[in-house]
């Protein structure tokens, strides 16, 4: 009889899943991306073009933050002050 396959711990699971996964620095790879300051749902394609609707924001730390164009501004502010305190960056609740 053959020998059962040893299985993963929940801790190797985690660990293995955390050194897979893209960073959390909402860059505009990851597919699933929210405006920093009003929540909506933003989609890749709003980056690329001739005029995007879709700015990103890089902090001193080299993280990047999406914000609507329209919402730039205050973006700039949230990440400035996330640079100056070392705070995380007060994002709005995502919607879709």
């Amino acid at each position: 009889m053959p020998k059962k396959a040893k299985r993963m711990t929940k801790r190797e699971r985690k660990a293995k899943d955390r050194a897979s996964a893209p960073s959390q620095s909402h860059s505009h790879h990851h597919h699933h991306i929210h405006c920093i300051v009003c929540g909506r749902h933003m989609n890749p394609e709003e980056f690329e073009g001739f005029l995007p609707t879709g700015r990103i924001i890089t902090c001193d730390h080299g993280s990047q933050f999406a914000a609507c164009a329209a919402c730039e501004l205050r973006g700039r502010e949230l990440v400035a002050e996330h640079d100056r305190t070392g705070e995380p960056v007060q994002s709005a609740a995502a919607w879709h």
